[in-house]
């Protein structure tokens, strides 16, 4: 084997371990709300921090670490005034240049985006 061919093993291999590792396992998933509908935080139980590392992750490159927007045309999510539902729907629908979420993301874990981007006020 000649080293291109050893470079896409190990590449191969390496890329396969990290999907394994970085597979979700469902038993740990957060349930928000039970019945699948645009909710608001009274009947949400998250994990913020995890929420938070979706937001970042996410999120933080248009809207900010803290909320506050870093590009141009994307809002300042500690100063907007919509209800909780008007930001589930945003996050699931889009708005503007900001693409739809709902076949990115579940629901429970959209739900839990609103409520953290709640907190950042």
């Amino acid at each position: 084997m000649n080293v291109a061919s050893h470079f896409r093993v190990f590449f191969t291999t390496c890329l396969a371990v990290f999907m394994v590792i970085s597979c979700e396992n469902p038993t740990n998933r957060t349930e928000i709300g039970r019945d699948n509908q645009p909710g608001t935080e009274q009947n949400a139980q998250i994990n913020l921090k995890e929420i938070e590392l979706i937001y970042r992750y996410k999120c933080s490159i248009c809207h900010g670490k803290n909320g506050v927007s870093v590009i141009k045309g994307a809002p300042d999510l500690v100063t907007t005034e919509y209800t909780m539902e008007e930001r589930v729907a945003i996050i699931m629908n889009g708005k503007g240049t900001m693409p739809p979420q709902k076949d990115v993301l579940d629901m429970p874990t959209i739900r839990g985006l609103a409520v953290y981007i709640d907190s950042l006020k």
